[in-house]
């Protein structure tokens, strides 16, 4: 059995006012969908969408402040002394989403550590009974999916090329980390949470962004801290970061959340999923979309985000064979719910090193500019 380790946590918006206004939210949005045909064309509607997602979040979050951290990457805002956090444990269903892996495939076998640590075993996370081609999906709602079906349908995204800001990367959990080093073992008491900028999951952001921007797409990358010194509300926090992204800058067309995972078996050992491209090992990664199964998650256009999740996993998945791990289809939103195109996108686990996850962002980094350019306008 695999267990998740706590990686995932929803905005739940669990007062009665929020579950109040998400249920408005989604009535109302029912209603301009159906009536669209009659008074508005495609790009008002998306529009109105946007700013619908904007203030919905308004009114279920303390009010933004756009200024801080909400600048290109050679700004810095204010953060926590660098050094080691205490890495979070699940406490809800939410938290723990990690999709565990139906076909499993241990590339090393983990060897007896030496004493106080534990082992690690290198895996490679492979297809599920849902697939086509080298598209995988791990279902985790109760919708059922035709990934044919799904690939033919063009996303909603328009893309200028050095033009407004098109894509935002940010880190819901931005102090997660990586392995401390390559040995096949860990050290229990070491804590994969780090606010170290250049040893998180912000250094992936950095490569991704380089990417996009080298094609003329151009990124912003939020460094702002949501995860600590407080773990708990951390998707409030990072909502309230995309507003005031969206709000200065309504060209984002995508936003991408980017983490790391976390694998551990109920003998204590560590999963590190890797796959070896081009002669040099990289950690898989997992791509995330969600869902709106009983419309109280103010999700409507989630269809949107699944297509733009399934075609980023084709085009990897393509072009380099193993990196990409089943997309994990869930029943959650994790502030998708602000752009048509926006994803989250896990890259390796603790188990994994920073220049394993460092390879991998390069490598989609790459292909997802050259997908992004097939939409330009």
């Amino acid at each position: 059995m695999v267990m998740a380790s706590g990686t995932r946590k929803e905005h739940n918006g669990n007062s009665r006012g929020a579950r109040y206004v998400r249920v408005m939210m989604g009535l109302l949005m029912a209603a301009v969908a159906a009536a669209a045909p009659l008074w508005l064309n495609s790009d008002t509607l998306s529009d109105y969408t946007r700013k619908a997602a904007i203030f919905s979040a308004r009114l279920q979050t303390p009010a933004a402040q756009p200024a801080q951290g909400l600048v290109s990457k050679e700004a810095e805002e204010t953060a926590p002394p660098e050094g080691e956090v205490v890495e979070p444990v699940a406490t809800t269903a939410e938290e723990a989403t990690t999709a565990a892996p139906t076909t499993t495939t241990t590339t090393t076998a983990p060897t007896q550590p030496p004493e106080g640590r534990k082992p690690i075993s290198e895996v490679q996370l492979g297809s599920t009974k849902l697939k086509s081609g080298n598209v995988s999906v791990k279902n985790g709602t109760s919708y059922s999916i035709d990934i044919d079906k799904v690939l033919k349908e063009k996303p909603d995204c328009k893309i200028k090329l050095n033009a407004g800001y098109q894509v935002l990367i940010m880190h819901t959990h931005t102090t997660e980390c990586y392995a401390e080093d390559s040995s096949g073992s860990y050290d229990p008491n070491y804590s994969p949470r780090t606010t170290d900028k250049s040893q998180s999951v912000i250094a992936l952001g950095d490569v991704i962004a380089d990417k996009l921007e080298a094609a003329g797409i151009r990124t912003l990358h939020a460094t702002t801290v949501h995860d600590y010194p407080q773990y708990n509300g951390s998707y409030d926090r990072a909502l309230e970061t995309i507003s005031g992204y969206l709000e200065q800058h309504p060209s984002i067309e995508m936003v991408i959340d980017v983490h790391r995972d976390a694998m551990t078996q109920d003998d204590g050992t560590k999963l590190k999923p890797t796959a070896v491209i081009n002669g040099k090992k990289a950690a898989q990664v997992m791509i995330i979309t969600g869902c709106d199964a009983d419309g109280t998650l103010y999700f409507p256009e989630w269809r949107k985000n699944l297509r733009m999740a399934m075609q980023l996993q084709k085009k990897v998945a393509d072009n380099y064979s193993g990196l990409m791990r089943p997309l994990y289809f869930a029943p959650f939103r994790y502030n998708m719910h602000m752009t048509p195109n926006s994803l989250l996108l896990e890259f390796g686990t603790d188990a994994n090193t920073l220049e394993e996850a460092l390879y991998s962002a390069e490598l989609v980094g790459t292909q997802l500019a050259e997908l992004l350019k097939g939409y330009e306008v």
